[in-house]
Parts: structure tokens; sequence; C-alpha cells
């Protein structure tokens, strides 16, 4: 089979996705092309439908803003979508969203990676879940493993006996790092060897008790989250978290926001925190008690066996034969 890829030469989860997902296609006997959007001028929006080509069995787009480009549709047209929540209220950001709306429709499959993100394709999009599969996203399981934490720390320059809380996200305020910081606030108050870790884009956070990792990238990931006691997680919305997934591989406890979808197998061993009430000493509570028990550990063989980027190929490749 010929699979094409429409690709946005994205970062974060969908960026993994765009990388990850067809090398292991092509591991299973497909021939695949990628057409990656080129940066600068040469990816201008108006001009992208003659570089998005339509040359295969199937033509894959890997997020739902490239849908915008399926006139004229591709014969067998699969999107997948990571959430359709925009941060943006401009006039252009809402004519985009009217757009990939009214193309996504287009497709002969939805694939997103969430229930969560389904029920919203449904609901926002107006398309029959008869049409959408849920396969979540992946981790390299060549490196999203537990290693030695003290190691870790050393290779990062940091004190091996301290207590570390690691956040990987943006600042962006869905993010919630009003959250972040009220926490830490709250347990440096009886605990001041803890310390937390802030990852993700490069950006920081400026408050006692916080180290700046900078931008750290994908291969050394896995040392940082090795280094870390628990995850911490407070977005209020989220099409996936990945950042929960890779510490969980990891061997890493996650204290997240009930806001953060993730798949039913992981669900158990996550310590979820509803954004209502007293939720700050909810989540202070749920650190304290993974620094004290840490995570079951067979959430690191569910993790590296369901979530390998070999099995989300396998269960996209499913949807590929659907459509021949």
């Amino acid at each position: 089979m010929r699979i094409c890829y429409w690709t946005p030469n994205a970062g974060g989860g969908a960026g993994k996705y765009e990388h990850y997902l067809p090398r292991e296609i092509e591991r299973l006997g497909n021939e695949v092309k990628i057409y990656r959007r080129p940066r600068g001028l040469a990816g201008n929006p108006l001009t992208l439908r003659l570089f998005y080509k339509s040359d295969g069995d199937i033509v894959h787009a890997t997020t739902q803003t490239l849908s915008i480009y399926s006139y004229p549709k591709p014969e067998r047209f699969v999107v997948t979508v990571h959430d359709i929540y925009s941060r943006h209220r401009s006039f252009a950001s809402c004519v985009k969203r009217f757009l990939i709306k009214k193309t996504l429709k287009r497709a002969d499959v939805v694939i997103t990676t969430s229930d969560f993100t389904k029920k919203e394709v449904e609901e926002q999009v107006k398309i029959s879940g008869g049409k959408i599969r849920v396969i979540p996203e992946g981790i390299d399981t060549s490196l999203y493993k537990p290693m030695d934490k003290k190691e870790c720390r050393r290779k990062l320059g940091l004190d091996v006996d301290k207590k570390y809380i690691l956040v990987v996200s943006s600042n962006l305020p869905h993010k919630r790092m009003d959250i972040v910081r009220a926490v830490l606030k709250e347990i440096r108050r009886s605990a001041e060897d803890v310390l937390l870790l802030k990852a993700g884009y490069g950006q920081g956070l400026e408050e006692e008790g916080v180290i700046n990792v900078g931008f750290i990238p994908e291969e050394k990931m896995p040392i940082l989250y090795n280094a870390a006691d628990v995850l911490l997680h407070t977005s209020e919305y989220e099409g996936f978290g990945m950042p929960a997934l890779e510490a969980l591989a990891c061997g890493v406890p996650v204290v997240i926001s009930t806001c953060t979808p993730l798949s039913a197998e992981l669900r158990p061993y996550a310590r979820y925190v509803d954004l209502s009430g007293d939720y700050i000493r909810n989540f202070v509570e749920g650190i304290f008690d993974a620094l004290e028990k840490g995570v079951d550990k067979s959430v690191i063989e569910i993790a590296q066996r369901k979530f390998s980027w070999k099995e989300i190929a396998k269960k996209t490749q499913a949807v590929y034969e659907e459509l021949t």
C-alpha cells in the first residue's frame, strides 16, 4: 500500500506523531511518501494545496488543520484530530476553526487520540461516531523507560538528595501555571527540600524553588522524567496528555487534572484532581501521597506494550485497510 502523509512540521505531541507514525507504517511493508510543510514563505497557506499532493492509495493528514487543503478531496482521506481547542480569538483564527470544522467532514475516517476528543468531534463538528476511530499517540519505548534516578540527577546537575516535582508544559493560560505556583508555594511551607523542575518549549517560571531547565531535546527527556519524583499536570484542557504517558512509562507517578484524558488502561495509575472546590489542597495532598508511595510498577509494562509506536501503527494500518 502507498501512504501519502501531509504533515505540518509541528512540535509537541503532533510533532512526535508526524515523525514516528510514518516510520512505523513503512516498517509494516508500506510505501510511504511524506509532504512536510516547508518553513518560511514556502509554507504560505495560499499555495499549500499545490504542495500537498495526493499520490497514494491513502492520504493521511496528521493533524486537523491540514483538512483545509482537501480540495479537491483525495480519493481515500484520513485525518487525525489531536484536539479542536484554540486559544486564539482573532477574526482569522475564527475563520480557520470554521474551515477546519467544515473540511473535517470530507474525511473518510477521522482518527482521534482520545475518547474525549472523539466526543468533541461528534458534538462540535457533527461527525458520526461510526466514522471516528480512537487511536492514542505513542511513545518511543527505546527512550521512555525507567533509569537510575541518582545517575539521571547527576547528568542534569541536580542534588541527588532533594525531592523534585516535574512540570512539562507551555505557559499558555489554559495550562494553569497559576495553579503550579500556588501548589509549589503550599508544599514548600512544610517541605523546603521539594523543588520544581520546569520544562516545556523552553519556557520557565520565575518563582522561589523553581529550576528552569530550558529546552530539552527529545532524546534527553527520559533523563528528566527519571530524575523527578512526581509529574504535576494542571491543564484545564488536553486532547491527550503526552507528558503523563511518558512519565508513567518511566515509572514516575503523575498528579493531574481531570481534564487530562488518559486512556482507560492508564487511568487507574494516575492521581486525579478536579479543578473545582479546594483543588490547590487536593493537588498538594496528591503530590505528598505520590512522594510517599510512588507508582504501581505494573503501569510501566502497560505503557511500553500498549503505547509503543509499533502498536499505534498496527491500529492505524487497520484503518487504512478498511478503506482499500
